[in-house]
């Protein structure tokens, strides 16, 4: 099966890898795809603080307070890991 990601997902998921937290694209994609399939793997407590997160960066955005996305996905890793 051939997969086309968009490019800023690919980035994204090849920076994880290159952090560590997966050992291949192939596994990132899988486990993104794991979640994204089955929400009851994760629980209501961090599904309600990422949305939280979500609701701030919107209001942040429609501020102007805008900040850079991969340090913004530093914190958003830091904070769930």
């Amino acid at each position: 099966m051939d997969i086309f990601l968009a490019p800023n997902i690919e980035r994204l998921l090849r920076m994880k890898v290159a952090e560590g937290l997966y050992d291949s694209l192939n596994e990132a994609i899988n486990a993104t795809l794991n979640i994204a399939l089955n929400p009851e793997c994760v629980s209501q407590e961090r599904l309600d603080m990422l949305n939280e997160d979500i609701r701030e960066g919107i209001l942040a955005a429609d501020e102007g307070k805008m900040s850079d996305a991969f340090d913004f996905l530093n914190e958003l890793k830091n904070k769930y890991d």
